[in-house]
């Protein structure tokens, strides 16, 4: 079994994590279901920065992951298994 490690994925801010690799939270990688990446421009409600989203579909349930930026968004997007 792989996991995904929370304290393991640079530039992600939601869910945050302080935690260390030894005692973080973990995903399950073959409970994945699929996986998509989405943006979200500055809003009425947002309107200083631009948020980089992938979003992970478990078995049973749904885990948004946020970036502040493109690339660190796409390099945890690229390590998910295919």
């Amino acid at each position: 079994m792989a996991y995904i490690v929370l304290s393991g994925i640079t530039g992600c801010v939601s869910p945050a994590s302080g935690e260390t690799v030894t005692y973080g939270t973990k995903y399950n990688e073959d409970k994945i279901v699929s996986y998509y990446k989405r943006d979200v421009g500055p809003t009425s409600n947002n309107n200083f920065t631009a948020q980089y989203f992938v979003v992970v579909v478990f078995e049973n349930y749904t885990q948004n992951f946020v970036f502040h930026d493109s690339g660190n968004r796409d390099t945890f997007y690229d390590s998910l298994p295919t």
